[in-house]
């Protein structure tokens, strides 16, 4: 089961009222067009927040749990 976070964010009319007509467009919600661009916006940095240092930790140190970087939900 997939666990949903919900999140609350601001924008300028500008940009609410583009996604409000690409929404519209498309025939689909709102949130399901701001949902696929929060996806697409990771997507497109995933390269970036690989190189980040912090990554380097990951598997270098043993848990109870086992080795996390081999597991699917590692960043749940």
């Amino acid at each position: 089961m997939t666990l949903i976070k919900h999140i609350q964010s601001e924008v300028d009319m500008d940009t609410y009222d583009h996604l409000r007509h690409l929404s519209r467009l498309k025939n689909t919600p709102l949130k399901e067009t701001i949902r696929e661009a929060v996806v697409e916006y990771i997507e497109r940095h995933e390269k970036d927040m690989m190189n980040d240092t912090l990554f380097g930790l990951v598997g270098s140190f043993s848990t109870k749990e086992g080795n996390w970087s081999e597991r699917d939900d590692w960043r749940d």
